[in-house]
């Protein structure tokens, strides 16, 4: 798979290329839908494919966000795409305000078919483009078929009468509903941060845990609560449970942490993947350490009792 960056690389792709357009944050089961029939299509075409998307994400950009938005940063959506399988080639466009102003017409036109000659477009049903979005399905068909450039529309992805969709999803992990987001992604929401030094109560208490700190402030954070997860280190998969909170017995400001099951080696400063399983519980004050101990073994217990369904 190869991977450019910036207007300038367009002359890179060969002609004819089968394009698809989007900002594909998180990578869920609707893009894949979407993914599927690009190399469907460009294989029946003997041709190429390529996934042109945006950085920053555009509402990011326009709606002026800080923190806590995205399902994915540009670089785990590089690595999604390319485990997927159907893609040849990734185009990153910087996303800034001067683009932002292109109009829906001169993207299609000036932006993607002068430069391309794409053999045919492959886009999602609810695709919007251009200045203030204004651009949709009945301007592209119109503008491509002018063009002489195939266009075919990929339907909606449903679950359970709902459209597959990234604001649902983002909307899921607000609430800690994490089961059902990876429902919908496909694969567990994860978190990627390095270990950093803490109070060390965890380890007093018989629940050493290991300190995160996320690597990305745009991503977002599940509620807080306690959380049954997948810790990744060193290519292995280790089971946990990870608090995100304010741990409010000790009254103490926002932190995330995770305990690691059956686990003992010295963490500090190394890069930990944390995947979503299941939300336990609600973040709760004790009135007493020897309290919170006694809840920490039955959310141990009964990450040890999930089915294993969940984990896979």
């Amino acid at each position: 798979m190869n991977i450019y960056y910036g207007l300038d690389s367009f002359s890179k792709l060969p002609k004819r290329t089968v394009i698809t357009v989007g900002s594909f944050d998180g990578l869920h089961r609707g893009h894949i839908k979407v993914l599927q029939r690009l190399r469907a299509v460009s294989k029946s075409c003997s041709s190429e494919n390529c996934v042109i998307t945006f950085d920053p994400h555009p509402r990011v950009l326009l709606n002026d966000i800080k923190e806590n938005f995205l399902l994915s940063t540009l670089q785990e959506k590089m690595y999604l795409l390319e485990t997927n399988g159907s893609v040849d080639n990734i185009l990153a466009i910087p996303f800034d305000k001067s683009f932002s102003q292109i109009s829906s017409t001169d993207f299609i036109e000036s932006v993607i078919l002068r430069n391309v000659s794409p053999g045919a477009i492959i886009v999602g049903y609810d695709t919007h483009f251009g200045k203030n979005r204004m651009g949709d399905i009945t301007l592209l068909k119109f503008i491509l078929e002018k063009h002489k450039t195939k266009i075919e529309i990929v339907e909606p992805e449903m679950s359970d009468g709902q459209v597959v969709s990234s604001s649902l999803i983002r909307k899921y992990i607000r609430f800690g509903e994490v089961t059902a987001a990876n429902e919908l992604l496909g694969y567990k929401y994860f978190l990627q941060g390095h270990v950093v030094r803490g109070e060390g109560r965890g380890a007093i208490l018989g629940f050493p845990t290991a300190n995160i700190e996320f690597t990305d402030r745009m991503k977002i954070l599940p509620q807080n609560g306690v959380y049954a997860v997948s810790v990744f280190y060193d290519n292995k998969e280790y089971r946990g449970m990870m608090n995100i909170g304010k741990r409010p017995t000790f009254e103490e400001s926002l932190s995330m942490e995770v305990h690691i099951i059956d686990f003992n080696d010295n963490l500090y400063n190394k890069m930990l993947k944390i995947s979503f399983i299941k939300r336990l519980r609600d973040e709760v004050r004790f009135e007493s350490p020897s309290e919170l101990v006694e809840q920490l073994k039955k959310d141990k217990e009964e990450i040890k009792n999930l089915k294993e369904a969940l984990w896979h």
